[in-house]
């Protein structure tokens, strides 16, 4: 068996794979996360490529995205999990079907090669799915829709739902030599050096930025574009609210649900956030460091 090794906001994983004559497809961004080994991985993805996909019949769906979602995920009498991706408009059958323990730590995942001769053990949405899974049910941190950028070693977060500019303000800051754009889609916020720090991941924007770096958190800000650069303060229960529905809990486990929450509730307790109104021009970079660094 062959392994490669990555690692995301200090998550090591191990990647193991039959050797074979086929083309392993990763994403090239995560290039950017790979490691020369772990010797005890948090996370293992072992890929099966010769056996029959296991019957779903015994298994109880407690959690699907269909009809215009790509997964499914079912509870196992045993302990554990099963997640199941199939376009359902347009597969007769599954693609990929994963076993995974109760705490996303071990993942046995049933792949077969593409007619074109590739392996594509870890695309999206599963890579997110299985880190997300990880942070939330072993109550380490949260993976926000937001892009993040480390001024003078702190950490700043812009967060919104798609089109509200993550990806123009990343581009933004890209000319300013005093920042580094850590991603400009995803970020994972968990505790680090006793404090909460935002760590970059393979799951980019438009502007295609993951770097494997983070920074303690020093302010979020909720975006949406304006007419002016304006940051309003929010108040605690505002930002709770805001995070809640910009991040990816474990909507199907209980326990992982309410670690969310309090994971929001202590960000927003911890962390200053505001409201940005913004510009799409450089000029908002400068009202964020004149006014916030």
């Amino acid at each position: 068996m062959q392994r490669e090794y990555f690692s995301i906001a200090n998550i090591t994983i191990v990647l193991i794979y039959p050797e074979a004559p086929y083309n392993l497809s990763l994403s090239p961004a995560m290039e950017e996360f790979r490691i020369k080994k772990a010797e005890t991985p948090d996370i293992s993805f072992t890929v099966d490529t010769d056996s029959a996909y296991p019957s779903l019949n015994t298994y109880k769906r407690i959690f699907t995205t269909h009809p215009s979602g790509p997964w499914s995920i079912y509870s196992r009498p045993e302990g554990g999990y099963v997640i199941v991706f199939q376009n359902l408009q347009k597969e007769k059958n599954p693609h990929k079907v994963v076993i995974v323990d109760e705490n996303f730590c071990k993942f046995h995942i049933y792949n077969k090669i593409t007619p074109d001769n590739q392996l594509v053990p870890l695309e999206h949405p599963f890579d997110e799915l299985a880190l997300s899974g990880y942070l939330n049910l072993n109550r380490i941190g949260i993976i926000l829709h937001s892009a993040s950028v480390c001024i003078n070693g702190r950490g700043y977060l812009f967060s919104g739902t798609s089109g509200s500019g993550k990806s123009t303000i990343s581009e933004l800051f890209l000319r300013d030599k005093d920042s580094l754009v850590l991603t400009d889609e995803r970020v994972i916020i968990r505790e680090h050096r006793g404090k909460l720090w935002a760590f970059g991941t393979p799951w980019h924007g438009t502007a295609k930025v993951h770097k494997n770096s983070g920074a303690p958190i020093e302010g979020i800000f909720f975006i949406k574009h304006g007419g002016e650069n304006k940051a309003t303060y929010l108040s605690k229960t505002d930002a709770i609210n805001r995070l809640m529905v910009r991040c990816f809990p474990t909507f199907w486990n209980r326990s992982g649900m309410e670690f969310v929450l309090d994971f929001c509730i202590r960000i927003a307790s911890e962390i200053a956030c505001y409201e940005l109104e913004f510009l799409p021009e450089f000029s908002v970079v400068r009202y964020i460091k004149d006014s916030f660094v």
